[in-house]
């Protein structure tokens, strides 16, 4: 992992500064090693077997059996 050479930034109360690191975030380019990078250990997880296991049951947020009520 690298270390991170953005500068810190204090949190203000609307907010911009927090828009300002988002909008920089979207706005550049992607780095083609990162993604690179990425993708690779995607598919090595995917090759392993890891993505098709079931999620864990604290995991899954979806609404689970409801029945109405009175049943």
């Amino acid at each position: 992992m690298t270390a991170n050479s953005s500068p810190p930034v204090e949190p203000d109360a609307d907010g911009t500064a927090v828009g300002a690191l988002l909008a920089g975030a979207v706005a550049g380019t992607p780095d083609a090693d990162g993604e690179r990078k990425a993708l690779a250990a995607y598919r090595a997880a995917r090759d392993s077997g890891a993505l098709a296991a079931p999620p864990r049951r604290r995991d899954d947020w979806r609404a689970g059996d409801i029945s109405p009520a009175g049943d």
